[in-house]
């Protein structure tokens, strides 16, 4: 009863934040991180912008006095007021051009939306690996740190027994323990800065305990070929597909700008001295004179701002294929190094390490031979660590890329 209520307590320990999982980590990061906050708001603008392009133009309105006599006698002129409205009509499809570009520049805002989300998931996913890898490397120490305690203990027996060897054993042992202890101190100090990132990037105080990080199930590399195919998800590429559309309809509406802007006014006289009121009308047109010095340049650069757009989609339709290349060599190079230290490399050295401790405590074996096996093994067990976070980093790059997930759907 008594282990049972022990265990009870030490799991409803308030201090100990609760194991943090990717697929939670993404979907908070998702929501609650800075620069995605910040994008969507940019996207808020752009949406603003949609009913401010093309819009009407402010009416004006006049007052006009005339005929005020500057000296009297019955022949001088009835004073008379002349109330008028103008209104400026934006016609011809400028208007609708305008806020078809607006929408455009919306279109292409969202896609840049996805981006940043992609992106900071990205970055949250390598801050996550690289915290598992150093909680890791610290039991992997705890279990070297055991291996060398081991040791120690069997070079003072030697010692003990009167082999002098043992005592240069026993000191080696100590040096190599207190390496050990100095390298667990530091992997705490990175922690710390890493786990300070990853809250920044979950939106909480910097300085909240993150628990033990679970990492996900390894999934399998998709074909290349497969990956390749749906190249044109890629967020960058939408963001310039709708780009290129905003040039190519501000290119129009430059064209339009060559045709007159019409005009109406309406105005009202008011008379005085007993003359009848009046009304009456004006329908006038802006004349493009000057086509040559503003139309014809608008056009011009319309024109260089939708060839650039064009220019710059086909070399990101370029580089996202070899982008995608190279992400998936690189996942597939750590896949294939995980896979020849998990089949072999490390379980032939963990069976080196337990035959020569073995051999050592029975005496038919040095110290620096077993020193050497202990010290290959931990280099080993770093090595698929590392090429677990290089795997995962890649494989998740692969995703960042394309802006969409690239895990096999579930069959219902």
């Amino acid at each position: 009863m008594l282990p049972f209520l022990l265990i009870s307590l030490v799991a409803a320990t308030p201090d100990a934040p609760p194991p943090l999982e990717l697929e939670a980590l993404l979907a908070e990061v998702s929501t609650r991180a800075p620069q995605i906050q910040a994008q969507q708001a940019a996207a808020e603008v752009a949406r603003s912008r949609i009913g401010v392009e093309g819009a009407w133009e402010d009416p004006t309105v006049e007052l006009m006095a005339e005929s005020i006599p500057l000296r009297g006698g019955e022949d001088a002129p009835m004073p008379m007021l002349t109330w008028r409205f103008t209104q400026p009509l934006n016609v011809f499809g400028r208007r609708g051009l305008a806020k078809e570009a607006a929408r455009a520049q919306l279109q292409a805002e969202q896609a840049r939306t996805r981006r940043v989300g992609w992106d900071v998931r990205t970055q949250a996913v390598a801050v996550f690996l690289e915290l598992w890898m150093n909680q890791e490397m610290r039991a992997l120490l705890d279990r070297q740190i055991a291996t060398l305690e081991r040791m120690k203990d069997a070079a003072k027996a030697r010692y003990v027994a009167g082999m002098m060897m043992g005592h240069h054993d026993f000191l080696r042992a100590q040096a190599e323990l207190a390496a050990m202890e100095a390298e667990k101190a530091s992997l705490d100090s990175e922690r710390e800065a890493m786990a300070a990132m990853l809250n920044a990037l979950r939106g909480r105080p910097l300085g909240e305990p993150v628990g033990e990080i679970v990492l996900p199930g390894r999934g399998p590399l998709p074909d290349v070929e497969a990956l390749l195919a749906r190249a044109e998800e890629r967020p960058e590429l939408e963001a310039m597909r709708w780009m290129r559309a905003e040039m190519e309809t501000r290119r129009t509406l430059a064209q339009r700008m060559y045709l007159p802007m019409p005009m109406v006014s309406g105005f009202y006289e008011q008379r005085t001295g007993g003359m009848p009121d009046s009304v009456g009308g004006i329908v006038g047109l802006t004349v493009p004179l000057w086509w040559f010095d503003r139309q014809r340049n608008e056009v011009r650069m319309a024109e260089a701002m939708v060839q650039r757009a064009q220019r710059d989609l086909e070399a990101m339709e370029v580089m996202t294929r070899t982008d995608l290349r190279m992400a998936w060599s690189r996942a597939r190079a750590a896949d294939l190094t995980l896979q020849a230290l998990e089949d072999t490399a490390l379980p032939r050295m963990r069976e080196t390490v337990a035959a020569s401790e073995s051999a050592y405590v029975s005496g038919s074996a040095d110290f620096l031979s077993l020193l050497e096996a202990t010290m290959a093994r931990l280099r080993l067990e770093a090595d698929r660590l590392q090429a677990v976070v290089r795997r995962e980093v890649a494989r998740y790059e692969l995703e960042r890329l394309l802006g969409a997930s690239i895990a096999p759907e579930e069959k219902p």
